[in-house]
């Protein structure tokens, strides 16, 4: 136990991070695993009969135990901070673990076991969730033998039922006068809060809750008795009730949204099944123990609701020091008795409001046989908006407190089902009054409540943290009140001589001052507000339409105008980007019935307020993750559901496809899955046409343009529809936008500067950019009519979709294959002409053979080795499909053409090579559809682990490429085994001083060729360049192949004794220049400037990337040169440190830019120790680097043109340096 505690108390003093808090919870397990638990059955039963001294020990376990628990809630609570879901849950099942094994849960007090379970995650222990049977099993003692588990789960049980009683009566007495504050009823409220969670984790049997039942029904029915020396009592039980009423909701709840519908043993079993609980027998206890206590708890309510309209209570002086606060949310500027008052008063609302609708929802019918609670809580709130004006400092505070109440009270009313509540909340609000004067109950609520509220916020009698709370309560009250008609219209409540909730008026009333306020919204002030102005969004959409709100014109652009700019304003004055405000302002703003108005988007060729507002929030969305994502899921529903918009978002769609963003956002997805109003939010935007596949992606730099995939894929599907019987009003808009962002690609891509280049880096930038806009005209495809873009010189990743966009279009216009489809590059040509003949129609197809076939098959004896067998691959798979198999009775009647392609199919058929590399290739082959190929299905799913370079999948040829690589090494391998086989076995013959003669012969003879002036080509083996038959040869020629071999690998070990050789004769003489090369990024530049640098032996060619060595581009303009001059890889980012330490080493920094003070090249003498730093291809040397060089050379120039290529810039200092070291 000491070891443990001292290895997991380190976690106090040491910070750590993810990968070392996980070791740390793993090690900590594993020490507690190797442990033996010092509580057995026996240390149980000896404990009852103990001495002192035996208890006096058994209390310093209890200590040690609780201290180990205590730190145990410090690792998991530590876990918090990184964020990541899957992580906390490893960490928390460690930490679990070693609990478990080191203690059981009767051998700590109650206390810090509440604090211990309180500290895992609550989606943890929820029903379904991963921990919650672990957790069970532990502290009801599954892990103890069976005679034991029944003294534990008794004894701990006997806790939880003592806390209660122990709760309310601690540390106070009869005589006592308790005040008591804000900071005082939280900290009781998340002691209540913990001991309900564990009740309602260990509660196994019915008989369990008798006590805790007797206990609420007792203390429930003497509310009103305990006055004076016992009033902190009744606010104790309130809030003890409030825990359990709360933590069953929560069950409630988290049971209908559990999808892992797994039963739980005991009791409660049967809510973890249940999507009601009204059935459940834990609840009706609950529901009948409540609703018994009603009645006083009413009582008591308006009893000490006095104090909010008492004239006493408002001339009370402040002292001094109740004066000089500040006033926060738990700095109350009244007395101490006042303050307890108010509070006192605050619970009970709170505590009768949350029961009411407790016992509403599960005892419906007995809790509706008589209103009278419903008509108390809403008497009280017409009470409270109507209080006099104050005229003090302190009867405004009290108001403070009634405003608080009156969140809780309208709150409660939102989550009542009965229609009867509803019907009392929206009835009108003077039913003797004549028709034409009656005036429904919830417009003049809210216009008399609006008025009493701004009064007391504008009177100045506040503090200004305490009007800032004010305004806070205000808007949370008007959120509840928009709520409650909604939520009747989604019920489908009748209102009897009620047809409308609100006026234009007063919708209108609301909506200005919601707008106006939201420049300077505080922090609590921004859920509530931007959902209601959701609310007023829906309440004008269902004005316009005649219902809810009477003679409503709806919204109008300049009303628009004033919400974009001032929610713009709201969002940028944000410091932290949390995911619900983000979402509450997209829903608010960018509301569907506002999205449906064109005018909305755009008027007289300007932009409306939507676009201005789109457009602000993308570009903000561009150095936010979170922000572009939710926009991206936002917005692409929205256009979905109203495709006449797309029109005028062509750049925003541009932008959305070609998004691509390292940051990783590790923290969105636990904040989604922990912060319920978070969660709310997401669930309110517009949903995804395939949330399957676009979930997959939320937590990665794809998910925009993956959302606006699934979006076009969508709308092809609609589009498909024009000219059908079922073509919907939505069809041709879906069809002109999709075509019309199509053309906006192929501008883009044939026009502009980045995406139309043809000579780019691997992976740069401009590759990425490339691959995600032709992923997504693979996507558009589907609305391609007459338009065909010309296929280009691309990259393998960029090529792939140019030719599966080729392919789709050729099979849909099968007419423009023999107008369009010519030879250009031949991989290309051969993969697209051969799936256009395997997938083609049948009426079709023979054609496209005819047409397509004959230019592929002189390919298949290609010089190069790569599209020779791509090209045997395809033209078998085309040959095998499309020519039927003869008999030998038919085979002298068919045509010579046919027979010669008979032929060939039986060769390609037959041959081993041509075997080996069709049954590898076969699942690729096999993978590809044409059809599927272009959906966001086909291009982005069950890739989401390759994602390092944006969901590019492999292409055929480079797998064939891969293949053939890989036979060639093995083939070398195998000839080079068989040739040291050979020669050792004649090696052994020879006699040891003839072989020492022979090396020094040899050696002597190799050192007098190096001086020789001749080139010697390298010559592929023969057998490299053998074909399927050789595997036929006899004995004889593979003995002689064998004796080839061994001449061969004389003359390889001669080659490389000679370049080891060169290698140090090389080595020695290199010239002490170094090329910095870093800032240039072409790569036809940086392979000329590698072979340069080869040819004059400078020192070394400083990169910005190595991996450029690899490029095939580069490859073939160095011609190998990259093999022999040592190449250096410096960042950009660390190319000014690089010079200062070149420069501490003694060489002399020099740039090839033209300045104010630079000499010219001719005139210019060169150190031995030279860096030579060459600038950018338009911009040159920036100028941070060009303050560190010692001195600038140009190249004196005579013409008009007054710049050189880089690469040849370089070459000419270069030799400059040279001719003057030979000459030195």
């Amino acid at each position: 136990m000491t070891l443990l505690s001292n290895l997991a108390s380190l976690v106090k003093i040491y910070s750590f991070g993810r990968a070392g808090l996980m070791s740390f919870a793993e090690c900590v397990a594993a020490a507690a695993a190797a442990g033996v638990r010092t509580h057995s059955k026996n240390e149980v039963e000896q404990c009852d009969e103990a001495s002192s001294e035996m208890k006096s020990a058994v209390d310093s376990t209890y200590n040690d135990k609780a201290t180990l628990l205590d730190v145990f809630r410090f690792i998991i609570e530590s876990s918090k901070q990184h964020f990541n879901p899957n992580y906390r849950l490893k960490v928390c099942g460690k930490i679990l673990d070693a609990s478990a094994s080191v203690m059981s849960s009767s051998d700590v007090l109650l206390e810090p076991l509440l604090h211990f379970i309180s500290s895992f995650p609550p989606d943890f222990l929820n029903y379904g969730g991963p921990l919650r049977e672990k957790v069970q099993e532990w502290l009801r003692g599954y892990e103890k033998q069976a005679s034991t588990s029944c003294i534990i789960d008794t004894k701990l049980m006997k806790k939880l039922n003592e806390f209660p009683r122990s709760f309310i009566y601690h540390n106070h007495s009869g005589n006592d006068i308790v005040n008591y504050d804000d900071e005082d009823l939280e900290m009781w409220e998340l002691k209540a809060k913990r001991w309900a969670r564990a009740l309602f984790l260990i509660v196994k049997e019915e008989h369990h809750l008798d006590s805790l039942l007797q206990f609420i029904r007792t203390h429930g029915n003497e509310l009103c008795k305990k006055i004076g020396y016992w009033e902190w009592l009744p606010v104790k039980y309130m809030i003890l009730i409030l825990g359990i009423a709360q933590e069953l909701h929560e069950m409630k709840n988290r049971t209908v949204d559990s999808h892992a519908k797994r039963r739980t043993k005991g009791l409660l079993e049967v809510v973890d099944h249940a999507e009601s609980m009204g059935g459940s027998v834990i609840i009706k206890k609950f529901t009948r123990s409540f609703t018994f206590i009603l009645e006083e708890l009413v009582s008591y309510t308006n009893q000490s609701c006095s104090v909010f309209w008492s004239e006493e209570a408002g001339d009370t002086t402040l002292p001094s020091s109740i004066k000089g606060r500040l006033g926060g949310l738990s700095q109350r500027r009244l007395s101490s008795s006042n303050t307890t008052a108010v509070l006192q008063a605050i619970t009970s609302v709170k505590t009768l409001a949350s029961i009411s609708s407790y016992c509403s929802q599960f005892q419906e019918e007995e809790y509706l046989s008589s209103t009278s609670t419903l008509d108390v809580l809403w008497q009280l709130s017409w009470k409270i908006i109507s209080c006099t004006p104050c005229t003090s400092e302190t009867k405004a505070e009290i108001y403070l407190g009634a405003y608080e109440a009156l969140h809780h009270v309208l709150k409660s009313l939102v989550s009542m089902p009965s229609p009867s509540a509803l019907a009392l909340l929206t009835r009108p609000y003077n039913l003797s009054a004549p028709e034409a004067e009656v005036k429904p109950h919830m417009d003049y609520f809210v216009q008399i409540y609006i008025e009493n509220i701004n009064n007391l916020i504008e009177a100045g009698y506040l503090a200004r943290a305490r009007r800032a709370i004010l305004i806070d309560w205000k808007w949370m009250c008007l959120e509840s009140l928009l709520l409650i008609p909604k939520y009747a219209l989604q019920r489908g409540v009748y209102i009897q001589n009620c047809d409308v909730f609100f006026s234009d008026a007063v919708i209108r009333r609301i909506f200005s001052d919601l707008v106006d306020s939201l420049e300077n919204a505080g922090e609590g002030s921004v859920l509530p507000m931007l959902r209601s102005v959701r609310l007023v969004l829906d309440f004008f959409a269902l004005g316009h339409k005649g219902s809810a709100v009477s003679s409503c014109d709806g919204i109008d652009v300049q009303m628009m105008w004033h919400l974009v700019r001032c929610s713009w304003l709201l969002h940028v004055s944000c410091n932290k980007r949390r995911v619900a405000p983000i979402a509450a302002l997209l829903s608010s703003v960018l509301h569907d019935s506002v999205f449906s108005d064109m005018d909305m988007h755009e008027s007289d060729d300007t932009p409306g307020p939507l676009k201005w507002f789109v457009e602000k929030i993308l570009e903000e969305g561009t150095r936010s993750p979170r922000t572009i994502r939710l926009a991206a899921l936002h917005l692409s529903g929205l256009w979905l559901s109203h495709p006449s918009a797309i029109k005028y978002y062509m750049k925003e769609l541009k932008l959305l496809t070609l998004y691509g963003s390292v940051a990783f956002d590790e923290d969105f997805e636990a904040e989604v899955t922990e912060n319920h109003d978070a969660r709310t939010e997401v669930s309110i935007l517009s949903t995804s046409p395939d949330p399957e596949l676009t979930e997959e992606f939320i937590n990665t730099e794809l998910y925009a343009r993956v959302s606006v995939a699934v979006m076009f894929n969508k709308l092809a599907d609609l589009a498909d529809m024009v000219g059908s019987k079922d073509e919907a009003e939505s069809s041709h808009a879906s069809l002109q936008s999709g075509k019309l962002f199509l053309l906006e690609l192929f501008h883009s891509v044939v026009n502009d500067t980045d995406l139309a280049k043809e000579l780019y880096k691997k992976y740069s930038a401009t590759h990425r950019r490339k691959v995600r806009a032709w992923q997504m005209i693979c996507i558009l495809s589907r609305f391609v009519d007459q338009e065909i873009v010309s296929e280009r010189n691309n990259m393998p990743a960029v090529r792939q979709y140019l030719e599966t966009f080729a392919i789709y279009v050729y099979l849909k216009f099968p007419s423009l294959v023999g107008e369009q489809l010519v030879p250009m590059a031949l991989s290309s040509y051969v993969f697209i002409a051969a799936n256009v003949i395997l997938h083609a129609t049948k009426n079709v197809q023979s054609r496209h053979l005819d047409e397509l076939l004959p230019p592929i098959v002189p390919l298949l004896t290609s010089h190069h080795h790569s599209l020779r067998g791509f090209t045997q691959l395809l033209v078998y798979q085309v040959l095998s499909k499309l020519l039927p198999a003869l008999n030998s009775g038919s085979y002298g009647t068919v045509s010579l053409e046919k027979r010669c392609f008979m032929e060939l199919k039986s060769f390609l058929e037959d041959n081993s090579d041509c075997a080996r590399l069709r049954v590898s290739m076969e699942v690729h082959l096999d993978a590809f559809d044409p059809y599927i190929s272009v959906t966001p299905a086909g291009i982005f799913s069950n890739r989401v682990d390759d994602i390092e370079f944006e969901c590019a999948h492999v292409s055929l040829l480079e797998h064939v490429i891969d293949f053939l690589n890989d036979v060639r090494k093995d083939l070398r391998c195998s000839m080079a085994k068989d040739a040291t086989q050979l020669k050792n076995e004649q090696i052994h013959m020879q006699d040891s001083e003839s072989i020492d003669q022979s090396k020094e012969e040899t050696t002597m003879k190799m050192q007098k060729d190096m001086s020789l002036d001749f080139q010697k080509k390298v010559i592929v083996s023969k057998h490299e360049m053998q074909d399927s038959h050789s595997s036929s040869l006899n004995s004889k020629d593979t003995y002689n192949s064998l004796l080839d071999v061994e001449k061969e690998d004389e003359l390889l070990d001669q080659t490389l004794r000679a370049r080891s050789i060169a290698m140090e004769k090389l080595k020695a003489g290199r010239q002490q220049i170094i090329l910095v090369a870093s800032l240039i990024d072409r790569v036809p530049n940086l392979a000329g400037l590698a072979r340069t640098c080869e040819v004059f032996k400078a020192a070394s060619l400083v990169v910005d990337n190595a991996n450029i060595l690899q490029d095939k581009q580069f490859q073939l303009i160095s011609v190998t040169a990259e093999k022999w001059v040592p190449i250096i890889e410096v960042p950009v980012s660390n190319v000014k440190g690089f010079l200062e330490k070149k420069k501490h080493e003694g060489y002399s920094i020099m740039g090839l830019e033209q300045t104010a003070n630079s000499v010219a090249l001719d005139q210019y003498v060169f150190p031995r120790k030279t860096v030579l730093v060459l600038g950018r291809e338009k911009e040159g040397i920036p100028v941070e680097l060009i303050h560190m060089l010692d001195a600038c050379i140009e190249i004196p120039q005579l013409g008009v043109v007054r710049s050189l290529n880089v690469h040849v810039s370089g070459a000419i200092a270069l030799w400059e340096y040279t001719r003057q070291q030979r000459s030195s």
